[in-house]
């Protein structure tokens, strides 16, 4: 198994532990040096198993992704933009199977959003979930600072076809409507 998060921090100790319960080959991808070294050196032998890529995580992910066919786990709490985190997500995307599982930090469900966090990391690859037939997408809103997971399925029933972006709702009707009058 491949266990992989962008953006170290707490969430890397739960990470180490989950990875040694399950064999898994665990991966840390971040920018800083100092807060990896701060990390491990503050909790030592808990994330020994832990192999730590320092640099712009893309780059990362591009030799994650060189080494392995499969992720099993990708967890996105890098870079507090949505753009980033849809291309993090994409350049490892042909490695996610069936039964891999995305945790996407700072994201919510369009229109579950809480109001003490800007949930900007999901606001373009939420929506790209939740249109794919094969992911399985859920919304944790009391999740520190909300979270969404998704699931990749093998069969293609978890698209909602009705389902539409309360922000992105085209009122063309509308807008006819106003100006025909």
């Amino acid at each position: 198994m491949v266990f992989v998060e962008t953006g170290c921090g707490v969430s890397t100790i739960s990470l180490a532990h989950a990875g040694k319960d399950n064999n898994a080959r665990i991966y840390s991808c971040d920018i800083n040096t100092e807060k990896a070294d701060e990390l491990t050196t503050l909790s030592g032998d808990k994330i020994k198993n832990v192999e730590f890529l320092i640099g712009q995580s893309l780059a990362s992910l591009e030799k994650i992704a060189a080494k392995h066919d499969t992720i099993n786990f990708l967890f996105l709490d890098s870079a507090a933009s949505a753009m980033y985190t849809f291309n993090e997500f994409q350049t490892v995307e042909k490695l996610l199977k069936p039964g891999s599982i995305v945790l996407i930090d700072n994201a919510a469900i369009p229109g579950e959003r809480r109001l003490l966090s800007p949930v900007r990391k999901g606001k373009i690859l939420v929506p790209y979930l939740l249109a794919s037939p094969y992911w399985e997408v859920k919304g944790y809103p009391d999740a520190g600072d909300s979270m969404v997971s998704a699931i990749m399925r093998d069969t293609a029933d978890y698209a909602d076809p009705a389902y539409e972006d309360p922000e992105y709702i085209d009122h063309w009707r509308r807008y006819f409507a106003h100006e025909l009058k």
